[in-house]
């Protein structure tokens, strides 16, 4: 089969591209039955890897780029005779090609968050996206990053669960840099701290954790890593009402080398996030075995198993309690790291192109 791999995104610093950058490579070299194509703008985002590509016709971020998805998209795949195509980016379906889609749904965060857009711009986007699907075909499979979402696509969009594939998440992140300390000088930190990924996120949840914080008498400093505030913010974003800012620091968006040194040189990593399709901050703090403590919710406890403590996102004093467990109890600490490394051991970007290369073999048995 003639399939197109959809990478217009793999160049952006998101989780997106993170995953394209990782899981097409794996795929591309384990199967060898199939003709891959992969579809990208600008710059070839994989010099080095020996299959087709092509040069999207529209670029990613482009005025309308979600309607020429529908539309123009389907006329590309058509002329070019693809039997498959595949985006990994949420919702790319172009309703009028003839052969096989796979439309990858990561989540249905603005579906089941209320007021998640405060944009009419986003809110139009976004029904457009979901009303598209009102025209899926019996040859259209949909992808996703874990069981729950396949629950949650199953509930919401009432799509059958034998249409649901899951294509699970290895790790992205590399290991942290040599003098690793010296990133974290860049930006004023110094140890010990405690670790948070999201910004002011509503979903993230770190209001909840500063408000905690605020009360919370220990040497440790917390660190949020991710805007806070921005610009013409959509609804999700919340203020966090900070007030200690010695003791709660904010070093905004940092590249990635500052990322793994954060990871590397923390006490723990708090992940409060009430909703996620899958959750890769957990599985990367376990990678540089820190002691983790994080949400019961979502598809989180699917993902991180037993390497990480839970706790009810909601619950203040169950946080403020489960925060100085995991700093002070050592026989926890190494328990944790333990579990957290075999964890992050079972899985791979391998095995999450085998479960794609899976739903390829499907899709070829039917339509033979």
């Amino acid at each position: 089969m003639k399939i197109l791999l959809d990478a217009r995104e793999a160049d952006s610093n998101t989780g997106t591209g993170n995953v394209i950058r990782n899981l097409y490579p794996h795929i591309i070299k384990q199967d060898s039955k199939n003709i891959y194509t992969i579809m990208y703008c600008d710059t070839d985002p994989f010099p080095k890897l020996k299959c087709n590509k092509i040069l999207s016709p529209k670029k990613r971020g482009a005025r309308f780029t979600y309607i020429w998805q529908l539309f123009g998209l389907s006329i590309f795949l058509n002329k070019n005779k693809f039997d498959v195509f595949f985006s990994f980016e949420n919702f790319v379906y172009p309703i009028f090609f003839k052969k096989t889609s796979i439309i990858c749904i990561q989540d249905l965060i603005p579906l089941t968050i209320d007021n998640y857009y405060d944009k009419l711009y986003d809110k139009i986007k976004y029904k457009i996206k979901i009303g598209s699907l009102k025209f899926i075909r019996s040859n259209t499979y949909i992808s996703t990053v874990s069981d729950f979402s396949k629950k949650e696509i199953h509930k919401y969009l009432k799509i059958e669960k034998n249409k649901i594939h899951v294509v699970k998440h290895a790790i992205c992140i590399d290991r942290a840099p040599l003098f690793s300390q010296k990133y974290l000088r860049k930006i004023n930190i110094k140890k010990p701290y405690i670790l948070a990924i999201g910004g002011g996120e509503k979903r993230k949840n770190n209001k909840t954790l500063v408000e905690v914080f605020n009360n919370l008498e220990i040497k440790e400093k917390l660190v949020i890593v991710g805007n806070i505030n921005r610009n013409n913010s959509a609804a999700q974003f919340d203020k966090l009402d900070i007030k200690d800012k010695k003791k709660i620091l904010t070093p905004g968006m940092v590249d990635d080398k500052t990322l793994r040194s954060l990871y590397k040189n923390a006490t723990a990593f708090i992940f409060l996030s009430y909703y996620e399709g899958f959750g890769l901050p957990p599985l990367e703090a376990m990678s540089f075995s820190i002691p983790t403590l994080c949400s019961n919710r979502s598809s989180l406890p699917e993902v991180c198993k037993d390497g990480v403590l839970y706790t009810d996102p909601f619950n203040k004093e169950e946080i403020e309690n489960k925060i100085k467990q995991i700093i002070n109890d050592e026989t926890l600490r190494k328990d944790l790291i333990i579990k957290g490394r075999k964890i992050v051991k079972s899985t791979s970007w391998d095995k999450s192109a085998n479960s794609f290369i899976k739903l390829i073999n499907i899709i070829d048995n039917a339509r033979n």
